[in-house]
């Protein structure tokens, strides 16, 4: 299988229920306020799962998923999942995403239920500065490479490449690396389904914004498609071109506008936010290089 093509095979078939939550506040220590619609499940070997969640219970050690499978490969995932002797499952629900570890799945008469620990390597780590730039700023890179696909110039050093692609967290056994944005790939497989692609695209963003730490909270983010928007003629950031030989091009892209939290590091400094708002081409006439992960972890 190429590197940057995924398998998703836990596509919407039918509208069958509606989403609840529930949760004792007494006892849970982070509950979502919110019915969950779709959660995002994502192996080692970079298979990505869209399940339909029905219930989603959190607490600040272990998540709950209620879900109904339609196909007989969804059944058989969820059986590979009692016996999973991989590395941790990157899971993404809302704005939340975490690493986690399967401990039981069991059917039940209203539906499967798993139950998953989170991991105790979540891969938190402190970005220290590179050259002239901060860590957020390094940062600030990353997220426009996951929501923008924006990519720096061919003369950069490797070392500030492999910086922003998160190369700090591979010292955890669960770090990801961002090559490229996640997005256009999902775009390609689910270009028939337009409202499909805005929820998957939604929690891949979310999945990779948080676990490769570019920020702590997800504070807005909001995506429209447009069906033909203009744009520059490759996916690089300005500072690979000059503006005035960039070629313009017209397609589908995705508009973003995104504001997080960075992680709070120092008690006597308010957190940083990142916010900034863009144009992410769907259609790349590029053929991408690789994933938005490492080969192998």
């Amino acid at each position: 299988m190429p590197q940057h093509i995924y398998e998703l095979p836990f596509v919407e078939r039918h509208q069958k229920t509606i989403p609840q939550l529930r949760g004792d506040n007494s006892t849970a220590a982070d509950i979502q306020n919110e019915a969950c619609e779709f959660a995002l499940l994502r192996t080692t070997k970079r298979i990505q799962y869209f399940v339909r969640v029905q219930e989603v219970y959190a607490t600040s050690s272990e998540i709950s998923l209620t879900f109904l499978p339609e196909s007989l490969e969804e059944v058989d995932f969820l059986n590979a999942l009692k016996e999973w002797k991989g590395a941790d499952i990157a899971l993404a629900y809302r704005d939340q995403a975490a690493w986690v570890v399967p401990l039981s799945v069991a059917e039940t008469s209203s539906g499967w239920k798993i139950l998953l620990a989170k991991s105790t390597e979540q891969g938190k780590h402190h970005e220290t500065r590179f050259g002239e730039l901060t860590g957020d700023q390094l940062a600030e890179l990353r997220a426009k490479r996951i929501l923008l696909n924006q990519k720096l110039g061919v003369a950069s050093p490797w070392l500030f490449e492999y910086r922003v692609r998160n190369g700090v967290s591979q010292e955890y056994k669960n770090g990801l690396v961002v090559h490229e944005s996640p997005i256009p790939q999902l775009y390609l497989a689910f270009q028939e389904t337009p409202e499909q692609f805005m929820k998957f695209a939604r929690l891949v963003s979310v999945l990779f914004l948080k676990l490769t730490h570019t920020v702590a909270e997800i504070l807005q983010l909001k995506l429209e498609l447009q069906e033909s928007a203009e744009f520059s003629g490759h996916s690089n950031s300005e500072n690979h071109r000059h503006p005035r030989y960039q070629k313009m091009q017209k397609g589908p892209a995705l508009k973003v506008r995104f504001k997080g939290q960075r992680h709070q590091y120092f008690p006597i400094r308010d957190a940083t936010i990142l916010e900034f708002e863009g144009i992410c081409p769907l259609i790349d006439e590029h053929k991408p290089e690789n994933d938005s992960e490492p080969s192998g972890r």
